[in-house]
């Protein structure tokens, strides 16, 4: 991986992460999450496709006694494959 430094406009400056492939990220953890998963150390969970969360469920609205009034939303499971990961480490064993 390495970073490049570059300018939006005259004034400012930004940083900008190449992957060994020359594919450009924004932010260091994407970069460095992505090369693993090239180099084979880290795979995209499988159980909820790397969105960290399963089965959505919607909650009505309802009134709270402590907080008021609460808008109806969804809930959602943390995946316990991964543990709200999104992704599964390569663990290698010695039997």
């Amino acid at each position: 991986m390495r970073t490049e430094q570059r300018e939006r406009t005259v004034v400012e400056k930004y940083n900008v992460y190449i992957a060994k492939d020359g594919k450009e990220f924004s932010f260091k953890d994407e970069c460095e999450n992505y090369e693993k998963i090239l180099d084979g150390i880290r795979k995209v969970c499988p159980a909820c496709n790397g969105q960290k969360y399963i089965r959505g469920k919607w909650i009505e609205a309802y009134d709270n006694y402590d907080v008021g009034h609460v808008e109806g939303h969804y809930e959602y499971n943390r995946c316990e494959k991964c543990n709200g990961k999104g992704y599964l480490e390569k663990k290698v064993t010695w039997e």
